[in-house]
């Protein structure tokens, strides 16, 4: 068997490295292929994709773990469309990027999800920032997030208006869309759920007392059993986005659960210190299921 993880990085992040043993553990040949070394071609009626000048007929799946961040719209158009190109030509991709980029959107796969009538917190979307002072005037206290982003990086507490219209105003300047979620007054902690497939493998909370419940910033993950009313709707939100494995991010408040993200290539120290369990393994399982059907 031949797999590769596709990530933007020179080289390997530590959840790439995971895959990569687990591959090697089960006598793969395992790749770790730089996004910025494919290449696309077209000739003879068709697309023909290679790495490095080298063809891909050999390698039989792809985890997709980044295709970078800071993209020009014109680079980041091509690089869906290089993973595209990767799909019609019958290889595995996982996640597929129809999903992972639904899921990298937060605006697009909240919206998913609300439409589906799954609570996630109040939000708003839009390039005018008088309109973004008027919704943290309403919501009293609002984080201002990047659109595309993860780590907690970026993302800021806004509960004076005119600051918050200030920063709003200097974000819009530099050429970004303002992305405001009403803060859900969780109680010093949210939950890491992560799904591979029809199955939950395991949860956290992730504790702080700062407002941000990261473990890039900081907070302190504790293995949990994963709430009842969470098990189900877990695996349904994987299944919406069309995504073959998730980390999902839950924010409590008055006994309510709210969706305020869902990452394609969730990152796991965190979650594998706590709970022991590397995610690499049952994803790699799920990934010879499929092979093989």
């Amino acid at each position: 068997m031949y797999g590769a993880v596709i990530g933007s990085e020179s080289s390997p992040s530590y959840t790439s490295l995971c895959f990569l043993k687990e591959m090697k553990r089960r006598n793969y040949h395992a790749y770790y292929l730089n996004i910025d070394k494919f290449a696309c071609e077209i000739r003879d009626g068709g697309v023909t994709v290679t790495y490095a000048g080298k063809p891909l007929n050999k390698i039989d799946f792809f985890i997709l773990r980044s295709i970078g961040s800071s993209l020009s719209a014109e680079k980041l158009e091509y690089r869906i469309n290089l993973l595209h190109n990767i799909e019609k030509m019958g290889k595995l991709v996982v996640n597929p990027i129809n999903a992972f980029m639904k899921a990298r959107n937060k605006f697009v796969s909240l919206s998913i999800l609300a439409s589906k009538k799954i609570k996630v917190p109040e939000t708003l979307i839009t390039e005018n920032e008088f309109l973004a002072y008027e919704f943290i005037k309403r919501n009293k206290k609002c984080v201002i997030k990047p659109l595309m982003g993860s780590r907690g990086i970026g993302s800021f507490l806004a509960e004076d208006p005119d600051i918050g219209f200030r920063m709003l105003s200097q974000l819009k300047e530099k050429g970004y869309t303002l992305y405001l979620q009403k803060y859900i007054n969780k109680p010093n902690r949210d939950l890491r759920i992560i799904v591979v497939g029809d199955t939950i493998i395991g949860a956290i909370a992730r504790e702080s007392s700062y407002w941000k419940t990261n473990i890039y910033q900081g907070a302190k993950e504790i293995k949990i059993e994963v709430p009842k009313e969470l098990e189900k709707l877990s695996i349904t939100i994987n299944k919406e986005l069309g995504l073959y494995y998730s980390g999902i991010d839950i924010a409590e408040e008055n006994n309510e659960y709210y969706i305020l993200e869902v990452n394609a290539s969730p990152l796991w120290h965190g979650f594998q210190r706590a709970t022991g369990i590397n995610p690499a393994v049952s994803i790699i399982d799920l990934i010879e299921k499929i092979l093989k059907t």
